[in-house]
């Protein structure tokens, strides 16, 4: 029993390396694939106003999106291109407190102290990423990659809750996007993992306006922000 547990480890290593051999995979000038993950935004916010009154105690509280990917990958080397386009879904919550202006605001507390506002995006972004293998021996590949990325969001749905009374807004802020894409990717023969951060780049200045009149409250909001976001993913490449 002891031999056979000295020899085990042997045994393994063997397997191992015949099999590293079994799936080595060739350098190839063109490659394509596809990826699914998840992820969570983080909005940077200057600042948000109801109605021509600050918020105040702003807190974001992060939700898991999703997203899915199709990609081509230009290899040169050590180093490689790789244009995506992404269809993305990211959502979160804005807390925030409204201070009570007036006497009567105060003694009817018509104005909650957790307020929230309620964000949800449905967008195509195409990233451009520029990577560069710092490992690259037979299966194994790690890499490092950064690059522009554009997103244009065709889908935007932003609720209100005050005082237990949900409202939906419509804006007009620019649905185009832009940001700087950071990330890192492992790769164990064809199956890969991807974590990325995304640095948003321009500032959205935003007006609302309540989307019913039927509602027994009307705000009209106003938001300074960019966004943050970070996403796992798990692909396989052809």
């Amino acid at each position: 029993m002891k031999k056979i547990l000295l020899l085990l480890p042997l045994f393994l290593l063997c397997i191992s390396v015949h099999a590293q051999k079994f799936i080595y995979i060739e350098d190839k000038a063109f490659n394509f694939g596809a990826k699914v993950g998840v992820n969570s935004t983080f909005p940077i916010i200057n600042s948000l106003t109801i109605d021509g009154v600050e918020a105040e105690n702003i807190r974001l509280q992060y939700k898991v999106g999703y997203q899915a990917s199709f990609f081509c990958r230009i290899n040169i080397d050590r180093f490689f291109i790789q244009p995506d386009l992404t269809w993305s879904r990211k959502q979160g919550d804005v807390l925030f407190s409204l201070p009570q202006t007036t006497e009567s605001d105060q003694a009817a507390g018509s104005i909650s102290e957790t307020d929230r506002l309620q964000l949800k995006t449905t967008s195509l972004e195409m990233p451009v990423m520029i990577g560069y293998y710092l490992v690259k021996e037979g299966p194994y590949a790690l890499s490092l990659m950064v690059g522009p990325k554009v997103k244009y969001n065709y889908k935007s749905r932003y609720t209100t809750h005050f005082s237990e009374v949900t409202n939906e807004y419509i804006n007009n802020s620019t649905p185009f996007g832009l940001g700087i894409a950071t990330g890192l990717g492992v790769s164990i023969w064809r199956l890969f993992f991807e974590f990325t951060y995304e640095f948003g780049l321009n500032k959205v200045e935003s007006d609302f306006k309540d989307k019913s009149s039927l509602t027994p409250i009307e705000r009209n909001i106003s938001i300074d922000k960019r966004t943050n976001m970070m996403s796992f993913s798990l692909g396989f490449l052809f």
